[in-house]
């Protein structure tokens, strides 16, 4: 009676590791982040926005763009471009790539 709960946890347990990798990869390994927005968002207020609140202004190189319904904030620091992908309507982080 002891067995099938240690091997129904034993199962759950190797399910989710086998499932963490593949969730963490799928932020980095090609998969296109989109952003679904409505028609007429202003995406330059909504840059500025987000400027203010990630405090941009006092890191140097460092953009923000409109990126397949995203905002895409890419920052260059050791020579490696890391680019972060937000939803304009809650500035929620939607990928990171880099």
């Amino acid at each position: 009676m002891t067995k099938l709960p240690l091997i129904a946890a034993t199962l759950v347990i190797a399910a989710l590791g086998l499932a963490a990798p593949a969730l963490a990869a799928s932020a980095t390994s090609g998969n296109v982040p989109y952003c679904p927005t409505g028609t007429d968002l202003d995406y330059s207020s909504r840059a500025d926005s987000l400027a203010t609140q990630l405090q941009l202004s006092t890191k140097l190189n460092t953009t923000i763009s409109q990126w397949n319904g995203c905002l895409r904030v890419t920052t260059v620091a050791d020579g490696k471009a890391i680019m972060r992908f937000y939803d304009p309507d809650s500035f929620k982080l939607v990928a990171e790539i880099g």
